[in-house]
């Protein structure tokens, strides 16, 4: 028992360090590139780094000087680190400056070669941000791609190459191939989900989020901002930024799928969280404000609309950003339909209509034909609502058709099964350098389970075999003390009644042949039921002679015919012999009782390994099963205990031709 237990305790600590060193490969075949630490930067670029100072009047004057200072220095390092985190700055603000822009391009088409592959990475992001900001989206597409083609070997590299995707997958979105947009979004997915930027995975669901608006699927779409707004809710103090831009889209799900019930309270609760948030994000607080400016407009409150516009107006100057422009535009246009004033000049709403479809974006036609015909109905001008109507389905079937529905979700479909395939082609190149320790943790974990299954079956096996032995050894030291006992009766009646009996009818003054005649014939009876005891000469003539003389009994007794064919070395101990003989016995008396037979045949057949006994008849025979179950059946399980006592294996088989008895006994 206390061995058992040991085992028990050995077998839960192996398992539980198998546990955990398979936890820790299953993290190391994630492949996880973390953020390096934050580089050392000198005090200026600390200062552009710093988006709090990016909205300040000497920002850019400061980049200037700084960026010619180490030109002249031929420090081109330090330039573009300089360039590079006024680039990141202009992104996440969508603040896009011409003579920046022409900065960019001059030192990347200048100094490209002075300076590691690696510090060129944010030109074709840059470009990129820049392009789409101003629509062009194809020429965001031709800069983000050159991202696209870089080698992934570190967390950078990776980052660089995801957000190429993803920014891709924007582009398309905005030019109205979704399909194309979700396959970019979900490649750019892939590579996020090696690093560590769980932010940029919220951005990713946010991107896949607005396919699925498009596609009409708000289901999804919903479901995949409430992905993001999970990640990005981890840590709200670092990602209030983010989650304001998932609430945004929120807002856009909800009017796009005219669920007002859910839009109109979470813009008010947006609109003054964010201003007591105290954020600094102009191009987020104009989309911010001018979705609180429809929804105040519908409850005509214009002095409201008309404040909130002029305190915009600065900034949406000041960031110089399309996409803020149009907003503040739309929302305007929208405050002077309202009150009935129409709009002063449709035509900047023409010419950007006619601008944004050559550029293919769809979205803003769409929205901006959404004014004019608001304006129109205001105006009582059903003509040209009419026409206003049939352009904006024709910018919203652009978006979003039923095909292009059904690609995108056939698209996903594909991914889920892509994914899982890209992730286990991604482990087995991990798997490769740690395959041996794994398979030799498996196989030592494996080998030890067997081992103790091994160890319990053995133990087992000796136990039942101990028992099965125990109960062997009791019944054939039952069976000698029975046969001494019998022995002991069989000499007595021999011995002493018999002796009695011819002392009786010797004692007998006048003699009778009738007396004589009963005596004799109890003498006769005496005898055999001696003989059936315990066969008297056993001891000395040995089993084959015994044997013989019982089947000459049989025959006489019974006119039946019994043969034998016995060719015996007399390699069993005596007490196994009379064993024997009582079988043989047992069997001839079941056959003579119950088989009907005409003849039977014993025969012992010994070998070198064993000795083989046989006794089979030619009479009706029986159903061996029903009758070892019934109550009837204690010859036969004698036979059987007796065979096994002796170390031997009794088969019984049984037909209408008769009845065989085999019995092997192992030497």
């Amino acid at each position: 028992m206390f061995g058992l237990k040991k085992t028990a305790l050995l077998f839960i600590w192996i398992v539980i360090l198998f546990s955990f060193l398979a936890c820790n490969q299953k993290k190391e075949n994630n492949i996880v590139y973390k953020k390096p630490p934050a580089e050392k930067l000198d005090a200026t670029c600390k200062w552009l780094k710093n988006e709090d100072n990016f909205l300040k009047k000497n920002y850019m004057s400061v980049l200037y000087h700084y960026y010619n200072q180490k030109i002249k220095q031929k420090n081109y390092i330090l330039a573009a680190k300089s360039l590079e985190l006024v680039a990141w700055n202009t992104g996440s603000f969508a603040s896009f400056d011409q003579r920046f822009f022409q900065t960019v391009t001059a030192f990347s088409n200048n100094y490209t070669d002075e300076i590691p592959e690696s510090k060129t990475r944010f030109f074709n992001m840059y470009f990129g941000d820049y392009y789409t900001d101003k629509g062009y989206f194809y020429k965001a597409i031709k800069a983000y791609a050159e991202n696209s083609k870089i080698d992934v070997v570190d967390y950078d590299s990776c980052y660089f190459k995801g957000d190429a995707y993803r920014t891709i997958a924007w582009c398309y979105y905005r030019l109205g191939k979704q399909n194309l947009a979700l396959k970019n979004e979900l490649a750019s997915l892939k590579y996020f989900e090696k690093t560590d930027s769980k932010v940029m995975l919220g951005n990713v669901y946010i991107g896949i989020a607005e396919i699925y608006q498009n596609s009409k699927d708000y289901d999804k779409t919903e479901d995949f901002l409430n992905k993001a707004l999970a990640i990005f809710s981890k840590d709200k103090q670092n990602n209030l930024r983010s989650i304001y831009i998932c609430l945004y889209n929120k807002i856009n799900l909800y009017d796009r799928s005219m669920n007002y019930e859910k839009m109109n309270p979470l813009i008010d609760s947006v609109y003054f969280g964010y201003k007591k948030s105290k954020q600094n994000d102009p191009s987020i607080k104009i989309s911010i404000n001018t979705y609180y400016v429809h929804r105040i407009l519908e409850q005509n409150k214009f002095a409201e609309a008309k404040a909130i516009l002029d305190s915009l107006k600065p900034e949406v100057d000041a960031i110089n950003s399309t996409v803020s422009s149009q907003e503040y535009t739309v929302a305007l246009a929208s405050l002077q339909s309202k009150q009935n004033k129409g709009i002063r000049d449709v035509k900047p709403i023409h010419d950007a209509i006619q601008e944004l479809k050559t550029i293919q974006n769809y979205t803003r036609v769409r929205d901006l034909y959404a004014v004019l015909y608001n304006d129109a109905m205001n105006s009582k001008d059903y003509e040209k609502a009419m026409l206003y109507t049939d352009s904006m389905s024709i910018a919203t079937d652009s978006l979003g058709t039923k095909e292009m529905a059904h690609k995108v979700a056939e698209l996903d479909k594909k991914y889920q099964t892509k994914a899982k395939e890209q992730q286990i082609a991604l482990q087995k190149k991990t798997i490769v350098n740690n395959r041996t320790t794994i398979a030799l943790l498996v196989s030592a974990l494996i080998g030890f389970l067997l081992l103790a299954t091994a160890f319990t079956l053995i133990r087992k096996q000796k136990q039942l075999s101990k028992e099965k032995r125990s109960a062997q050894q009791y019944t054939k030291q039952l069976l000698e003390k029975t046969e001494e006992e019998r022995k002991r009766i069989a000499s007595d009646l021999h011995d002493s009644v018999s002796h009695e009996l011819l002392s009786l009818k010797n004692s007998f003054e006048v003699k009778s042949e009738i007396t004589n005649t009963k005596i004799d014939s109890i003498i006769n009876d005496i005898r055999i039921i001696s003989r059936n005891l315990h066969p008297v000469m056993f001891d000395k003539i040995g089993l084959k002679s015994s044997i013989e003389q019982l089947v000459e009994r049989a025959q006489l007794v019974n006119n039946f015919l019994v043969s034998s064919h016995i060719e015996y070395n007399q390699s069993l101990s005596s007490s196994d012999e009379l064993q024997v003989y009582r079988i043989i016995q047992e069997a001839l008396s079941n056959i003579i009782k119950y088989a009907n037979a005409v003849a039977a045949k014993i025969s012992i057949l010994e070998n070198s390994t064993s000795l083989l006994i046989e006794i089979k008849d030619n009479g009706i025979g029986f159903n061996i099963s029903e009758v070892l179950k019934s109550k009837n059946s204690f010859g036969l399980h004698n036979i059987i205990e007796r065979s096994r006592a002796i170390g031997g294996e009794a088969k019984i088989v049984s037909d209408k031709k008769g009845t065989i008895i085999t019995i092997e006994i192992k030497k």
